[in-house]
């Protein structure tokens, strides 16, 4: 089985990415949480042409995608993990979790520093929060995010199939969470114990500099509530809370090409957020 896993990971990926996708988008279309302020083609049309970039940009620069560099790492025998015997289900279950941990704590420094900031700011940029907003990150953005996950798992040395599972698992609460779909409030507190929802992680794409400073976990909603960055509702509700960043409020200051440069423009200073220098 494991051996299929491996051989299959790249399929595995787009499928699963794919599927949730498909689902996240009907479920918008039956039960949208909040109605759109921009027209949904040129939302994803930016959105998906953003992720194209990044995904050109990481072939550029890496040559090897993070499970194929996992399992190289295995066979090297580097890091933590392959000093220490645990079965292996232990070991892919902490992995994850590892795993996901590393991602907010990555998460946080991307809103902390100031050039991180100046990339990571983009996938706030958008000013509705569907499930296309899962694509829109700065190719400078993805790249350095790989970056971080190969000196995680070369340090660690985190099994490949955790990697697999984290990044399988990873992606797709991050469609969901994206997702503008409506769900209960009985169900969204129940799904909060376990896993990161739409309602939760909306609050932080709010302009809010504190509501946007909140919510980071994407996977487990754990870290949030550990490092006391957890925040339950906006003060102006779901449905009125406005989305993206100050400097940027109209979707016509958020077009393809204005965010592929917003990084390297002149920065407006915003309260709250780091000034980028």
């Amino acid at each position: 089985m494991a051996d299929w896993i491996a051989a299959h990971s790249s399929q595995l990926q787009t499928w699963v990415t794919l599927a949730t996708f498909a689902c996240v988008a009907l479920w918008e279309t039956i039960a949208e949480r909040r109605p759109a302020t921009a027209t949904y083609r040129s939302r994803w049309f930016d959105n998906v042409a953003l992720a194209i970039c990044g995904a050109l940009a990481i072939r550029l620069c890496f040559p090897v995608a993070a499970f194929a560099f996992a399992v190289l790492v295995q066979q090297r025998g580097w890091g933590l993990f392959n000093q220490v015997a645990l079965p292996a289900w232990l070991s892919c279950t902490l992995g994850v979790v590892i795993v996901d941990a590393a991602v907010y704590g990555q998460h946080r420094l991307f809103h902390a520093v100031p050039l991180l900031w100046r990339f990571h700011k983009v996938h706030h940029s958008d000013v509705d929060v569907d499930c296309g907003t899962t694509l829109r990150h700065h190719p400078v953005e993805s790249v350095l995010g790989l970056a971080f996950d190969f000196a995680l798992i070369a340090a660690l040395g985190l099994p490949p199939l955790a990697i697999l599972a984290a990044t399988l698992l990873i992606a797709a609460t991050s469609i969901f969470n994206h997702g503008n779909v409506t769900v209960s409030e009985r169900v969204d507190r129940t799904l909060r114990r376990f896993i990161v929802t739409p309602d939760m992680h909306r609050i932080h794409h709010s302009t809010d500099i504190e509501e946007g400073n909140s919510n980071f976990s994407m996977l487990f909603p754990w870290w949030d509530h550990l490092f006391s960055t957890y925040r339950r509702a906006p003060r102006l509700g779901h449905e009125r809370m406005p989305l993206g960043i100050s400097e940027a409020p109209q979707a016509s200051d958020v077009t393809l090409l204005k965010v592929l440069a917003m990084p390297f423009r002149r920065q407006t200073a915003t309260p709250g957020y780091p000034a980028a220098t």
